[in-house]
């Protein structure tokens, strides 16, 4: 049974009505809530309806856009008839039902007419006044379009309102006006036969409509007009609605109030027509950045890895990925996440290395208000965000032994408590991890835990390093060229063949990681149609014979020299017996440092990790 109901009456479910249970449930954009939304700005789990000594209450879940109840933000509210529920960028209508067991009157039915009917007896002329007859009409049949064009950008929903105008009122032209740079503009137009004359509203008539949001009729100068304002997604107003005829009478109150409904639906649909814009944008966007982190490769050891993804991605194991820093392990999580049925959820990453012993725990599994100095409000931890989806620990080995132990339990039980609470939360999470250390190695000297080794490592792979996949080096540099080139502001064709050959050439030791930012600079340093051997990095390797200058030119009066690093000696060749990842890890800071001159901050944004991550390591590695 069915205690209340809520109408959406703003965003990007406008007219969704959604029944409210006796038992309560949850309002957000995961599944399970009973009051399920689209809006992208509602949480996933956003606020909870309760049943509380009989009446039905709102509780806040420690949103970060906060719940409003006629717009104040609430923590416990108890609803009444009318309230206006705000969560994201949705607003609702709070409508208790009438209780079956409780009638308020007793009768007998009189007429019983469904929602076409009406619509017939509207067009056919029912009884009552003929001109309140035609304002329903077109204010229905304007519904019934709006409605059928769901998915209509702005311009079709402004059109569609005008021409609502010239029917239900007998206007000789209508416009819907928007707000741009400070100033009105037309954004849409219906005009009937003949020339209606230029369109002049008076300033004082549009600062009256928008800053008292009330609708006026004016005299518009040998006609009459009507001015509406539009209300936007906020409080603000975005336009006016005005419609205007010639050689007539003053517009009355029925006229207005008809304007006044039309310009409702017009502000509703544009509201939608908006979101759905930002919906088709953040979609463009997210797809463009999976495109980033796409995995690029032709080589033996490339198709390994995409076969690796295909074969494991449909499951929910758990999966470890270890290799060199740079490697790539990153986007081959990813492209778990993407080839599994969990798609569609959120993939959140952590890197366990660029935070606090103290912060991490409250980052992974949330906090409630005041279980610590500076808790001032619940947050809800990456697990609960990941929830449906897919969770990366990146630098896994540099989680704390502490918080091993707790994530070895939720690993198994997919359950947990926030720090400072004490009631369970279960979650659906499927967990990638990764590391450049030697996690054996540490669970020998007591560094990481054995049982959460095996339980992480369910299905263990090693990404490849980049000097092992010699054949990608051009294809990813190619790639990486093809995405960079578009922020550049001019042509460039690719690379020469000389530079070409020194990328080939170079060991790579900071992996793709390393080969992205060489090409990235190449990008923003270089001058000409292609890329030089002397726009890329000095470490890479010697420059041929003419690329060399003997002496630097002399920049021009006013102009802004780039001083070079000296190009390091070249690291030895690497020998016969393999290396452990401690020693490659350990070789490729070096390198960092040597390219960079000794800073200690470009070497960590060119091994990409965190400036307190280096610091870490070389300690580790007493590199002084």
């Amino acid at each position: 049974m069915a205690l209340a109901r809520l109408l959406v009456i703003e965003g990007p479910d406008l007219g969704t009505e959604f029944e409210v249970p006796l038992r309560g449930g949850g309002i957000g954009r995961g599944e399970g809530n009973v009051v399920q939304l689209s809006d992208l700005a509602v949480s996933r789990h956003h606020c909870v309806l309760e049943l509380r000594d009989g009446a039905m209450c709102l509780v806040d879940e420690g949103s970060r856009n906060r719940t409003l109840v006629n717009g104040a933000a609430i923590t416990v509210h108890r609803l009444g008839a009318g309230d206006e529920v705000v969560v994201g960028k949705t607003r609702m209508a709070y409508l208790p039902q009438e209780n079956p067991t409780l009638p308020r009157h007793a009768g007998r039915v009189t007429m019983e007419v469904g929602s076409r009917e009406l619509m017939s007896m509207v067009a056919a002329g029912a009884p009552g006044e003929a001109r309140a007859r035609r304002h329903l009409a077109s204010i229905a049949a304007l519904g019934d379009r709006l409605r059928a064009g769901g998915g209509a950008g702005r311009d079709a929903v402004g059109r569609a309102a005008c021409e609502a105008c010239l029917g239900a009122l007998g206007a000789d032209r209508a416009y819907v006006m928007v707000r741009d740079a400070g100033r009105l503009r037309p954004a849409a137009a219906a005009v009937t036969a003949g020339d209606p004359g230029p369109l002049q509203i008076a300033q004082e008539i549009v600062d009256k409509v928008l800053s008292q949001a009330k609708a006026l009729a004016v005299d518009a100068g040998g006609g009459a007009a009507i001015a509406v304002p539009l209300a936007g997604a906020g409080d603000d107003f975005v336009g006016l609605l005005w419609v205007e005829r010639r050689g007539a009478a003053a517009w009355d109150g029925l006229d207005v109030m008809a304007a006044g409904c039309i310009a409702h639906l017009l502000a509703a649909a544009l509201v939608g027509a908006d979101s759905r814009d930002q919906l088709a944008r953040g979609k463009e966007a997210l797809e463009e950045r999976l495109g980033d982190s796409e995995l690029v490769g032709q080589s033996p050891a490339a198709r390994k890895v995409l076969d690796f993804v295909a074969r494991v991605g449909p499951s929910d194991a758990t999966v470890l990925l270890t290799g060199e820093s740079g490697s790539g392990k990153e986007m081959v999580a990813r492209a778990v996440h993407r080839a599994s049925r969990r798609r569609n959820g959120p993939c959140i990453a952590v890197n366990c290395a660029a935070l606090t012993e103290t912060l991490i725990e409250s980052e992974l599994f949330g906090h409630e208000k005041g279980a610590f100095t500076g808790a001032t409000e619940r947050k809800l931890g990456r697990f609960e965000a990941a929830d449906k989806g897919t969770l990366f620990l990146d630098e896994i080995g540099e989680m704390p032994l502490a918080l091993q132990t707790k994530l070895l339990r939720v690993l198994e039980e997919r359950r947990f408590e926030r720090v400072g609470g004490s009631r369970s939360i279960d979650v659906d999470v499927r967990l990638v991890a990764a590391t450049n250390r030697d996690l054996m190695d540490m669970v020998r000297r007591g560094q990481f835990r054995e049982d959460l080794f095996y339980r992480l490592s369910v299905i263990h792979a090693v990404v490849p390093p980049l000097r092992e996949r010699p054949d990608d080096v051009q294809l990813l540099a190619e790639h990486f060229l093809a995405r960079f080139r578009q922020q550049a502001g001019r042509r460039i064709r690719g690379f020469a063949p000389e530079a070409l050959r020194m990328l080939a050439a170079h060991g790579w030791p900071g992996n793709v990681r390393e080969l992205r930012n060489a090409v990235e600079r190449a990008v923003v340093l270089g001058d000409a149609e292609w890329i030089r051997p002397e726009d890329l990095p000095p470490h890479l390797g010697p420059r041929p014979v003419s690329a060399r200058r003997t002496s630097p030119p002399t920049p021009p009066l006013g102009s802004m020299a780039i001083q070079e690093a000296p190009v390091p000696e070249a690291a030895p060749a690497p020998g016969d017996a393999p290396k452990s990842l401690r020693e490659l890890e350990r070789e490729g800071i070096v390198a960092a440092l040597a390219a960079t001159g000794g800073n200690k901050a470009q070497a960590a944004a060119l091994l990409d990790i965190d400036r307190s991550t280096l610091y870490k390591k070389l300690k580790d590695y007493g590199i002084g």
